[in-house]
């Protein structure tokens, strides 16, 4: 069941509503533009959990270009300001900071410095899901060719 918070969103100041994310992270989300807000380590939370099937984008080669073209759009937006830290009596509220997540991502997020907590415009918590999948396939296809190497380069080695 989806409960309305105090929070509004920060682009529509609509509240904020409840809403489970892989049926395993509370979210604050805007049923308007449907970003959300997300508490310290719920991104971490969502990024274990692989309920979403992205095998198809993941198998796909990146958009580099168009990644790029978002990502500069992304860092040119005005800023916002955390819709907890508005809530929890900072009359002023706190002013997001804009940062591409990972450094390698080209997807760029709003954090509070203040409270830590992260606004997701619409769509991004999907490229964020893939980009995690992404590194993720990629490090496996690594790590055993890595080892093996490390394993000839060193085998006589005791």
């Amino acid at each position: 069941m989806e409960t309305f918070t105090t929070m509004q969103c920060p682009h529509h100041q609509s509240p904020l509503i409840h809403h489970r994310y892989e049926d395993t992270v509370e979210v604050d989300r805007c049923g308007d533009c449907g970003g959300m807000f997300l508490d310290p380590g719920e991104l971490n939370r969502i990024q274990e959990v692989t309920e979403n099937d992205y095998r198809d984008e993941i198998q796909g080669a990146p958009d580099l270009i168009g990644g790029a073209h978002r990502a500069a759009l992304a860092k040119a937006k005005p800023s916002i300001r955390c819709p907890k830290c508005l809530v929890d009596g900072d009359s002023e509220s706190v002013e997001m900071e804009r940062r591409e997540h990972g450094y390698t991502s080209q997807i760029f997020v709003d954090v509070c410095p203040q409270c830590r907590g992260v606004w997701l415009d619409a769509g991004e918590i999907e490229a964020l899901e893939i980009f995690f999948e992404r590194a993720q396939v990629a490090a496996n296809e690594i790590r055993p060719s890595y080892f093996a190497t490390l394993r000839n380069l060193f085998g006589g080695v005791t």
